[in-house]
């Protein structure tokens, strides 16, 4: 049973549209209409719908306002487009929204119940085409080949076989690895914006990139039994095997063999999805047991990114042959553990700073060492708390490294440095909390003061705070214990119940003081939250 939304700001056309499709045989059950955006947002927020008819020109939010939003919200919820207007640049427009059809009005009830029947149908292959291709890919898992990828995941990530581990997954990959050099790639992808829109790319677009780029890096790697993996984020794992007599002769043939497949694999990525993309390249190895040291210079290998931006494939005997493998792999620890410091703004609490400490003495064996490492950890908190303070009347002067440091010698500069942590810690849990804070206090008050307003939405609230519209109902939703548009509804309806205890004001005019054009909707959303018509409130609170 389908459940449709109709969207026309002409009463007398949503009405009709509702119930032709009600009566047809399309096994319809629910037909919900909206006289602007406005409304059908407040629907699709609230049920579940499977398909939305829209006009375009309507009043206050038009109907490609109404398609970005379900594009931002809904990405897959069908959308077609009835409309008066019949020049191109309106259906152009449409379809780059995601619209599956554009009909011109006034549209024949057989080409609406054509269209209608189309993208249902459509919905409903899809439905099943999922599910057959997840059928099929548990199938697929008994291929060969595919049982070969997961022993060499397997070899790369598990790190408590035994020795009768090893000797099973050696016995089954013997016949294809045998006379075979390994090399581990890991393939960073840039995801912040690409596309062929080279617009921002969004949470659920970067998922069905990355799963583009899969495939794409499996087919470039076919010549060498490539076998690629999801690795962390925005990263890759692929794993190749180069035969003995390419790999045989003189290392610098080997390398090249390596390097052409790294520039191949930005190429192809590059060329079929703009993307941009980074390679780091391990060496290469006879032996299969050794994939996790492999796996881990590769990832080193793509830590030298940070001081080459402008390179795009990095092979580890180039970092290493330049003797500064111990400051790559201590960026890549500070990286880490700023990421940490972040999560402990929160609860300072779980920081142990002897854990940075520990690393620091291991990797700055020597005195020139030691100091460098020393400076980028202490310098990268110091930028820490100046990001998150630039906004805030708060002085971080003191700590300033060549401030809080001066007078330590080299002896009492751990101890110096254990105590720098821990109060940068604290100061970061004080001004993340201060921040949210400001930023919900900003928030209620920007509702409170616009929530009568019918063209309020959750853009606007986001643009004010100049914070995503994700970041910002998930940071409501925790301090809040509510969905950000669920508070916005109940502020008007709270309003709405004074108007109509303490007033004689009549139902369209309460509506319209509290954010809402029609009394229709008004009344459908208060009996919603309410339980009860806005006549029957009035009706038991007035006696």
């Amino acid at each position: 049973m389908y459940k449709i939304l109709v969207v026309d700001d002409e009463p007398r056309v949503s009405t009709g549209i509702r119930n032709f499709l009600l009566e047809s045989d399309l096994n319809i059950d629910y037909v919900e209409t909206a006289l602007n955006g406005y409304e059908a947002i407040d629907y699709l927020r609230m049920e579940h719908y499977d398909l939305v008819l829209t006009d375009i020109q309507m009043g206050r939010m038009s109907g490609l306002e109404l398609m970005e939003t379900i594009y931002m919200e809904q990405l897959h919820l069908p959308v077609i487009v009835i409309s008066a207007h019949e020049k191109f640049e309106f259906a152009k427009t449409s379809l780059k929204f995601g619209a599956r059809d554009y009909l011109i009005k006034p549209v024949e009830e057989e080409e609406l119940l054509r269209a209608v029947k189309q993208v249902l149908k459509e919905e409903e292959q899809f439905g099943k085409q999922t599910l057959e291709q997840t059928e099929q890919q548990k199938e697929e898992e008994k291929d060969g080949l595919t049982r070969r990828n997961e022993l060499l995941m397997e070899l790369v990530t598990e790190k408590n076989l035994n020795l009768n581990d090893y000797d099973e997954l050696l016995a089954e990959l013997k016949s294809s690895s045998e006379d075979a050099y390994f090399g581990m790639m890991l393939i960073r992808l840039e995801l912040d914006s690409g596309g062929f829109s080279n617009r921002q790319i969004k949470l659920n677009d970067r998922k069905l990139l990355k799963y583009g780029a899969v495939n794409i890096i499996e087919e470039s790697l076919r010549e060498w039994n490539g076998s690629v993996f999801n690795g962390y984020g925005n990263e890759l794992v692929a794993i190749v095997q180069i035969h003995d007599y390419l790999a045989s002769g003189q290392q610098l043939q080997r390398q090249s063999q390596l390097q052409f497949i790294g520039q191949l694999l930005t190429k192809n990525v590059k060329q079929y999805l703009n993307i941009e993309s980074a390679v780091g390249i391990s060496t290469l190895s006879p032996n299969v047991l050794m994939l996790p040291k492999l796996m881990e210079e590769a990832g080193t290998a793509i830590e030298w990114r940070k001081l080459h931006p402008e390179q795009s494939v990095f092979y580890f005997d180039d970092i290493a042959s330049q003797h500064n493998l111990n400051i790559v792999e201590w960026m890549k620890k500070v990286d880490d553990y700023m990421k940490l410091l972040k999560s402990a703004s929160r609860d300072p609490a779980s920081i142990d700073p002897s854990m940075i400490i520990d690393q620091l003495i291991k990797y700055g064996h020597t005195e020139e060492l030691y100091n460098s490492c020393f400076g980028m950890l202490v310098y990268r908190m110091y930028g820490l708390l100046l990001e998150y303070g630039h906004s805030q009347a708060i002085s971080l002067h003191r700590f300033d490294p060549s401030v809080y440091f001066r007078v330590s010698d080299s002896d009492s500069r751990q101890e110096s440095l254990n105590q720098y942590t821990l109060e940068v810690v604290l100061q970061l849990h004080e001004m993340v909390k201060e921040r949210d804070q400001s930023i919900l206090s900003r928030i209620i008050v920007y509702i409170r003061q616009n929530y009568r307003n019918p063209e309020l939405k959750i853009q606007d609230i986001a643009n004010e705070v100049n914070f995503s519209t994700a970041y910002l109902g998930n940071l409501f939703k925790k301090e809040m214990k509510q969905n950000l548009w669920d508070y916005v509804t109940e502020q008007r309806l709270e309003e709405a119940k004074r108007l109509l205890a303490s007033t004689g004001k009549k139902r369209y005019v309460v509506a319209y003081e509290v954010g809402y054009e029609s009394p229709e909707h008004f009344s459908r959303m208060f009996k919603r939250y309410v339980g009860i018509s806005p006549a029957e409130f009035r009706k038991d609170i007035q006696g």
